[in-house]
């Protein structure tokens, strides 16, 4: 017995009838969209210092797990955005990345403040006279003094803001311009960091309290600036205007534009 051949309805006005194909399911990109968002949120409130711990580093966790799923959806060929989803994991990783480096920049810098205004303030108190608020300093050498400062004569070795410093005794040089007091300085670097080095670091005080920076003699013997690496030395002169006064002048080495408040302090007889 034969088959008929198939033939193709026909509509009752005499066109093919076809009938539609199942419908075509829309790509499930959500999940990427989200991340993306959640990222790029994230990385805003990132740069606001502690904010960011709360806020940055939730939305980035939850960004990347949206992002890794919208992957899983690409590769199932349920989702379309391959792209967006990485752009999304990227930008979630980073909102953690920056929060966390902002915080304990931020954390820091408040400490190294902190530090230095606590330490400034416990030298000035033990400076102060009787006036009820602080003790002086026992056995004071010269007006100023702090407890924290590092006291020698003329010549000697100290050690100070981690470098090993000897200051020679003050003497007059000359050039064509006129007469200067100048002290030979050495430093010795027997640590494990390169240090810097800056004749602005130091400073004279004369007798009746006045205290000068130093000046620019002019020769090739002076002091410049620079950085010490670990073992080295340099030296060179640093100077100051002459004057008339006798009596106890104090060549002081303290930091220049530092946190670091400690001061090597050598004791010279003019």
């Amino acid at each position: 017995m034969s088959v008929p051949p198939a033939t193709n309805q026909q509509s009752p006005g005499g066109y093919p009838q076809y009938n539609p194909g199942p419908p075509q399911n829309s790509p499930k990109n959500g999940l990427g969209i989200a991340a993306l968002v959640l990222g790029l949120v994230g990385i805003a409130l990132a740069f606001i210092p502690f904010v960011g711990l709360f806020l940055s580093i939730p939305l980035g966790l939850i960004g990347a797990v949206l992002a890794i799923f919208g992957l899983v959806r690409v590769s199932k060929g349920v989702a379309t955005n391959k792209v967006m989803s990485i752009f999304g994991l990227v930008t979630s990783i980073l909102a953690i990345v920056i929060a966390i480096t902002s915080s304990v920049a931020t954390g820091a810098f408040i400490g190294a403040v902190a530090e230095s205004v606590e330490s400034g303030s416990s030298s000035d108190g033990a400076a102060m006279d009787e006036q009820g608020e602080g003790s002086a300093v026992e056995n004071e050498q010269f007006p100023g003094q702090q407890e924290s400062d590092i006291v020698g004569q003329a010549g000697d070795t100290l050690e100070a803001r981690g470098v090993v410093v000897t200051a020679g005794a003050l003497e007059e040089e000359s050039d064509d311009f006129g007469t200067y007091l100048c002290s030979n300085v050495k430093y010795e670097n027997n640590g494990d960091e390169r240090l810097s080095y800056n004749t602005m670091d130091w400073s004279l005080q004369e007798p009746g309290g006045n205290i000068q920076m130093t000046t620019i003699m002019g020769g090739d013997e002076e002091l410049s600036a620079g950085e010490l690496a670990p073992g080295g030395s340099t030296e060179g002169l640093v100077c100051f205007e002459t004057t008339d006064a006798t009596g106890t002048h104090v060549l002081l080495f303290e930091g220049f534009l530092s946190l670091d408040t400690s001061r090597a302090v050598w004791i010279n007889e003019l």
